[in-house]
């Protein structure tokens, strides 16, 4: 069997079988764009069916941002299989009414775009289901993959509800669960991903995750330590009790619910100035300010699997955006001393969320690592006074 038909199989809805396209109807037929490790998009070939979720991705790097662009040209004009690393094919015994069925779409007519994400042990799929009738995507399907995706994507589901009541308007709204297949289902976000939004636009959606309980870093960490505590043993974890134990800081703040992988490409801007955040399945209700913040400016060398020590990561945070920061201790009442906390904070939940998952491509555990061994020799280099 092809990796696309064990794909098909395990996404799609059960009887569904990869035939040539052209034994099919129209809405049956679709097009597989291949990534670097196997299928990545399994797509309408109908540009009306998939336009809105395709134009709405946007890799990171620019080079493959540029042949992106390129390929959705080349399927807006209908020559798309004409693009290297894609093919077309049909397929048959598709039930376009099996979501609605399983309590997972509103329409009982939808037509899925299926993105695949990189291998790892919570590797997904993201089914967007969109309405023939009217071009518009009915909701969002994760189906579990990895071996331990389906923990992950109820994690999602379950953070969703809670922030629904604890911060509407800032993430998706739950839709449903089906356990039997490890699915579940969650509200489209229309709107454009911006990849180097202003510190405005991010600084103003962190805000919204305040809440009016308050807590301290020191009370935090130690509820972090228990769950630590709980994980096997591995080479760093001496280095991570010691980061643990420099977290002192008893500055009362607000508590604030903990997105986990806030990045650019995860937050959506719907175009009227408001933002709303997808992926939510690090999310953790115990937290507290900045920790989503520096994880978010230190994005793009995380994804590239280039930080390599915890000096570089402050400089990158506490020095390249003092004025950011310093507005926020500000507002907070806080001292500096709770920034350099709350930096180090970060990569202990970090660590705690990531525990369990391995990528194909390993980058964020070797960076931890890396991160935790310098720890002991950096931290203690403050950067407190070019900041104040």
């Amino acid at each position: 069997m092809s990796a696309v038909e064990t794909l098909v199989s395990r996404i799609l809805p059960p009887g569904c079988k990869v035939v040539p396209a052209r034994s099919v109807p129209d809405a049956q037929r679709f097009v597989v764009i291949a990534g670097f490790d196997g299928p990545r998009w399994i797509a309408p070939l109908a540009w009306a069916y998939s336009e809105k979720v395709l134009r709405q991705w946007s890799p990171i790097n620019q080079v493959s941002r540029a042949k992106w662009n390129t390929a959705m040209l080349a399927h807006r004009l209908g020559c798309l299989d004409r693009i290297p690393g894609t093919t077309t094919v049909g397929i048959a015994n598709l039930d376009q009414s099996y979501w609605h069925k399983m309590g997972l779409a509103r329409s009982a007519n939808v037509v899925p775009t299926v993105y695949i994400a990189r291998p790892s042990t919570t590797q997904k799929a993201v089914v967007s289901l969109v309405s023939p009738e009217d071009g518009n995507v009915d909701c969002v399907v994760k189906v579990a993959l990895g071996s331990l995706a389906w923990p992950s994507i109820e994690r999602d589901y379950s953070n969703l509800q809670t922030i629904e009541q604890l911060c509407p308007g800032t993430a998706p709204r739950p839709i449903g669960l089906f356990s039997p297949r490890e699915m579940s289902s969650q509200e489209w976000i229309a709107g454009e991903i911006c990849l180097r939004p202003s510190e405005k636009t991010t600084h103003d959606f962190l805000r919204m995750l305040w809440q009016p309980k308050r807590t301290t870093l020191r009370d935090l960490a130690q509820r972090f330590r228990h769950r630590f505590d709980a994980l096997p043993r591995r080479e760093t974890s001496s280095q991570f009790e010691r980061m643990f134990d420099s977290v002192r800081c008893d500055d009362q703040v607000p508590s604030a619910f903990y997105h986990g992988d806030f990045v650019s490409w995860n937050l959506i801007n719907q175009g009227d100035g408001r933002s709303r955040a997808i992926d939510w399945e690090f999310g953790d209700c115990d937290g507290a300010p900045l920790l989503d913040l520096f994880h978010f400016l230190l994005r793009f060398p995380l994804a590239a699997g280039t930080l390599n020590s915890y000096q570089a990561a402050a400089k990158l945070t506490l020095g390249a955006h003092r004025g950011l920061v310093n507005s926020i201790l500000d507002r907070l009442g806080a001292s500096y001393s709770y920034a350099e906390n709350a930096l180090t904070l970060s990569f202990i939940a970090l660590y705690l969320t990531r525990f369990d998952q391995i990528c194909a491509v390993e980058r964020i555990q070797p960076q931890l690592r890396a991160v935790a061994e310098t720890f002991d020799t950096s931290h203690s280099a403050t950067l407190a006074p070019s900041l104040h």
